[in-house]
């Protein structure tokens, strides 16, 4: 093994305890060896690192620190405080801590507000439960009372606090603000009533009233704060997926440089570097098969169980296994454009956006919240000067009515059903490049397919050759495969490889050779001018067709010598095998099918028998499926555009939905708005379907959050008191905590087990 001293070799090596950390960061400005000694040696001796590897060459360095004892940030500003630069991606890093440190927060408060809401609610009805052993004065009780509901209101209860005085400022309300005014209300309300008893105030308009509501302020905030640690870890869990993502990502990669072998960090690997996968190893990077055979795992990127035999020249994904074998790829993609770092950014993406119907339920939101505040002032003013019941007893319908209607839910009820959907897509080989994506594919009602690479494998073949005028099938063979030999068309290589099979070895002197892309070649061979390509090309070079009969239905390539038709190059593009089942499913769901190729008309209107499709283009430009895609949107078609190609992509970005194959160029992918990962077209009806599910879900979830509100206003305001059934602010509480997250969890769970196949 070359260059045993390379830090990520050491790093595979090193055990770190677990009370430390490992910080990785590459150092910029390094000159010589010396300064890499001194960088190291300054870091070795600061308070709380215990290891430190710095690798000249590779300008990584990586230091094993306690995090008790010592930061990133300080470890960052020794560096540069050498005068060397630091470049980390530890942005990531920072939020995942800080997120962390926020839930752990957020239990301790759950922690104290519950044992201290517990002692209020004991101190508040020991009279009433007839509670032993707890004989304070009324003075001292009040006051007991009054301190530890302050620490729960103002210190356990600080978000909400501050997230009410956030949207007074900005003039727009939110759950904070009703659940401030509810719980500062019953506060206040019983900190005059503690006040007047204590300090004998002896305000007039209180009539004598001792009862206190410190438990009630209390225990909302304790109920809350319990539903917004179960809303965080819910979130927090909603981010699996991401995390089984980059868990596929290899964090040291072995490649092959200047005849050495080197261990280097995932995202050091270069484009076109040598990488050496082996039995168990993760694929790190999409390259291409240079040396070797093996089986590979590619389940967890295409959803496709049974393991892949890959050969010298086949294409290999990141984010797979080698489950035998022994592999050299060439790199062809690395770092961020990589398929699994697409794929964990789109993820990412798309559960940071908002659909169009969550930006909905936000505006809803907005005026929710005032309205909630009105009625909750209307059933304050009804049962205080209609009914003239009590001040207080009128306050507690009043809190109930704001703290039972928070519209967390609503908050709730889009996020997690995008993530859960978003996951069961790439789970399946699915990925939406945009979270409007997932909403609008729902919607379509026309989808266009390209032939080439979609609805057919893309894999040209050359079915026969016949000839013409006398001229030998060998000597016909000669003069195509020197010809083609110097063309990259994907044809020419066919049509080569089809002339070696037939024992065509030595080609023949090629001159003023010349290619018109899409149409065919020609040069001058052996003093003849050849020219093969189709029949427009071969009319414009002055070919004559006389008395030549072909077969229209197929795809024809043509070859003239000196003027007129020598032979006719059959060749054909298959089917894909899933092509005219997927054709049929989409008709069942009441999608009209468009092909929309570039071919010629026989190949097109081949396709389109076998398939059943009614609506075909041929010869069309890539301006043209633009024009048509516009066209079929001019007539209120919600269309959706399947394509691979670079002269796809105009109708792709054009499309309400583009979706790409993943097997087709990097424009197009870029262009759509669903990747097919798996290069199958049965993961179209499944995009469909998990859109419609989610789609679905978000839509029960806001019918339930709505519902539940509108059931359990008019209770909280009392409305069923006659019939015995009252709901305290206490009880609102629980209900809201509580009933929002079981409902709009459980109804998205069931992203994750719906059938969406067929």
């Amino acid at each position: 093994m070359q260059n045993s001293g390379n830090i990520a070799e050491k790093q595979t090596r090193r055990t770190i305890s677990s009370s430390e950390e490992l910080y990785e960061f590459d150092v910029i400005g390094m000159n010589c060896t010396g300064c890499a000694q001194s960088i190291r040696s300054y870091l070795e001796k600061s308070e709380g690192i215990s290891a430190v590897d710095l690798n000249f060459a590779s300008e990584i360095c990586s230091v094993t620190y306690d995090p008790a004892r010592t930061s990133r940030k300080e470890i960052k500003r020794l560096v540069e405080s050498l005068g060397f630069g630091v470049s980390s991606d530890d942005d990531e890093y920072e939020a995942e801590q800080a997120r962390r440190k926020n839930l752990r927060l957020l239990k301790y408060k759950i922690y104290v507000s519950a044992i201290l809401s517990g002692v209020i609610m004991l101190l508040s009805m020991k009279d009433h439960f007839h509670i032993p052993y707890i004989h304070l004065p009324e003075n001292v009780l009040l006051t007991v009372l009054f301190v530890l509901s302050t620490v729960v209101v103002f210190w356990c209860g600080s978000k909400f606090l501050r997230g009410a005085m956030t949207s007074l400022k900005s003039g727009k309300f939110d759950m904070n603000t009703l659940i401030t005014i509810g719980s500062l209300s019953s506060y206040l309300y019983s900190s005059v009533i503690a006040a007047n008893a204590v300090f004998g105030l002896d305000i007039a308009a209180l009539n004598g009233t001792k009862e206190v509501y410190f438990e009630t302020a209390a225990m909302i905030i304790t109920f809350i704060l319990i539903g917004n640690y179960l809303e965080a870890v819910l979130k927090s869990r909603t981010q699996t997926s991401i995390k089984k993502l980059k868990d596929l990502q290899a964090k040291v990669v072995n490649v092959v440089r200047e005849g050495n072998e080197l261990f280097v960090p995932f995202n050091k690997v270069k484009l076109n570097d040598i990488v050496i996968v082996k039995t168990g190893d993760k694929i790190p990077v999409d390259g291409r098969l240079a040396e070797g055979f093996g089986v590979v795992d590619e389940s967890a990127m295409t959803g496709e169980s049974l393991p892949v035999e890959k050969a010298v020249g086949d294409e290999l994904m990141s984010g797979t296994m080698l489950k035998n074998g022994f592999l050299k790829m060439k790199a062809l993609r690395v770092g961020k454009d990589t398929m699994l770092s697409r794929v964990i950014a789109l993820v990412k993406d798309a559960s940071a956006q908002k659909p169009k119907i969550q930006k909905l339920a936000d505006r809803i939101s907005a005026v929710f919240v005032p309205i909630v505040i009105l009625i909750s002032i209307i059933t304050f003013a009804v049962w205080f000067f209609f009914l003239g019941a009590a001040f207080d007893k009128s306050l507690l319908f009043a809190v109930s009515v704001l703290i039972i209607a928070c519209p967390c839910a609503l908050g709730l009820a889009s996020p997690i059903a995008i993530v859960l959907g978003v996951g069961r897509a790439a789970e399946n080989g699915i990925l939406f490049n945009n979270i409007d994506g997932i909403e609008n594919l729902m919607k379509v009602n026309t989808i266009c397919f390209d032939k080439t690479g979609t609805l057919t494998t893309g894999q040209i073949t050359v079915k026969n050759v016949y000839v013409f005028n006398g001229y030998s099938r060998e000597s016909i063979l000669k003069y195509v495969f020197s010809l083609e030999k110097h063309s990259s068309h994907p044809i020419a290589k066919s049509i080569v490889n089809y002339a070696l099979d037939q024992n065509i070895r030595n080609g023949l002197p090629v001159e003023d050779f010349a290619s018109e892309s899409g149409l065919g070649v020609k040069a001058k061979i052996s003093g003849k001018r050849i020219v093969v390509g189709n029949e427009q090309f071969l009319r414009q070079n002055g070919i004559s067709f006389s008395n030549i009969i072909f077969e229209a239905s197929k795809s024809n390539l043509f070859v003239g010598i000196e003027g007129e038709v020598t032979g006719v190059i059959e060749i054909d593009d298959e089917i894909k095998d899933d092509a005219a089942s997927i054709v049929k499913q989409l008709k069942k769901k009441d999608i009209d099918v468009f092909m929309i190729s570039g071919d010629n008309e026989s190949a097109a209107r081949r396709v389109a028998i076998e398939l059943d499709i009614e609506n075909y283009t041929s010869k069309t430009l890539p301006d043209e499926k633009e024009k048509i895609v516009s066209g079929l949107q001019a007539k209120d078609r919600i269309v959706g555009m399947v394509g691979d190609g670079i002269n796809d992509a105009p109708s792709l970005a054009k499309a309400n939905v583009g979706i790409a194959m993943s097997a087709g160029q990097d424009i197009a992918i870029d262009s759509a708005d669903v990747i097919l990962v798996k290069d199958d077209l049965n993961s179209l009806i499944k995009a469909i379907n998990i859109s419609k599910k989610t789609v679905t879900v978000i839509k029960e979830n806001f019918f339930w959050a709505f519902f539940y509100n509108a059931l359990a206003i008019p209770i909280a305001a009392g409305l069923l008191v006659p019939y015995g059934i009252m709901i305290g602010p206490v009880m609102a509480a629980m209900l809201m905590a509580f009933s929002d997250v079981v409902t709009v969890l459980g109804n998205s769970l069931r992203l994750k087990y719906v059938k969406i196949d067929g």
